[in-house]
């Protein structure tokens, strides 16, 4: 397999939506998953869990009762495997000083450890979509998911299916997002 640089890897990076119908090595979803560890977090607390789902029946269950409703997520259908992405909050950073600061750090934490993750998932060889539109009760249900664990989010992952032709991703040029010292000077002006 070829080695990625981390410039390549980021360019490559991007929400796929058709998989192949194959199965995911365990080898390459732990050591996905692993990389979140070396995710920053708030207090060094890391609240990140993951529940990896590779049984077709729960897969199935998922795509079934957790992505319907206004939202179709029928493109889910080839999704192989799906990790769902947990916060354990702690009580002074994630409750007390989240409240404090208004900050919700653990959603900072999550979305560093779950960055890891699908930068992780390119450097191996797999495609992945982060998904934010879902029925939390559901999954709660289907994984038995203790009230304790907020569930944060899902991830589809698998084989980007050869069938689909990869969209150039438009980015907005540098100029709109990158500001010296103050919003809206951009670096010509400095």
């Amino acid at each position: 397999m070829k080695k990625f640089t981390l410039d390549e890897v980021l360019k490559k990076r991007r929400s796929v939506r058709v998989y192949e119908n194959k199965m995911v090595e365990k080898d390459k979803l732990i050591s996905v998953v692993e990389s979140s560890m070396f995710a920053p977090s708030a207090c060094n607390r890391q609240p990140a869990r993951f529940i990896v789902v590779t049984d077709k029946g729960k897969v199935e269950k998922i795509i079934k009762h957790s992505l319907g409703g206004i939202v179709s997520n029928r493109w889910a259908t080839t999704v192989p495997v799906f990790i769902i992405a947990c916060a354990k909050r702690t009580m002074f950073v994630h409750t007390i000083a989240a409240r404090f600061k208004n900050i919700p750090y653990h959603y900072l934490d999550m979305g560093a450890a779950i960055e890891h993750l699908l930068l992780k998932a390119v450097e191996q060889g797999l495609a992945a979509c982060w998904i934010g539109w879902f029925n939390r009760n559901s999954i709660r249900r289907i994984l038995h998911i203790p009230a304790s664990i907020e569930i944060i989010s899902l991830i589809a992952i698998g084989y980007e299916s050869k069938q689909i032709e990869g969209k150039e991703r438009v980015k907005r040029m540098r100029n709109e997002f990158l500001f010296w010292n103050e919003y809206g000077k951009t670096s010509n002006a400095v």
